[in-house]
């Protein structure tokens, strides 16, 4: 009876180790190019998902926004990991904030909210990367919602 549960608690063991190495091998391996530290994923498009996808394109080629000024806002907010490395501190302009509401407050001010003549959204890729194409289309999303802000429709 001592000999079985040895051998039960050998094959358990056993097994449970092998488990975890194949388990933890594969998510330590650390081979795919596209994730790790920013200095290893430097200069390569992250792509942030499509978060922005419900948009309906208008006849003049703009989109309808979907939510408020601040909830779409927040959405772009958290795309800026690649934005606040230099401009959260260092390099002007110092335009990503701690909060959403802040960031979106300093956004405004610096006329980010009008597409045609943003420079946030026309930058091309700089000493940082361009704009992914989420982050362009929730600025698009964004900028929707101001305007209908402003116009009464939205908050």
């Amino acid at each position: 009876m001592v000999l079985r549960r040895a051998t039960v608690a050998f094959l358990l063991v056993t097994a449970s180790t092998a488990l975890a190495a194949v388990t933890g091998g594969a998510g330590c391996a650390d081979t795919d190019p596209n994730y790790g530290p920013p200095q290893g994923i430097r200069g390569r498009e992250i792509d942030f998902g499509t978060g922005a996808a419900p948009a309906t394109p208008t006849p003049e080629g703009g989109v309808t926004p979907t939510k408020s000024a601040p909830e779409a806002f927040a959405d772009l907010f958290a795309t800026l990991g690649t934005c606040s490395g230099c401009h959260g501190a260092t390099q002007v302009p110092v335009f990503v904030k701690a909060t959403s509401e802040d960031t979106r407050a300093e956004f405004k001010k610096e006329g980010y909210d009008t597409l045609a003549t943003s420079a946030f959204y026309l930058k091309p890729q700089h000493t940082g990367p361009a704009l992914t194409a989420a982050q362009k289309k929730l600025t698009e999303l964004w900028s929707a919602a101001e305007a209908a802000a402003g116009k009464g429709d939205g908050g």
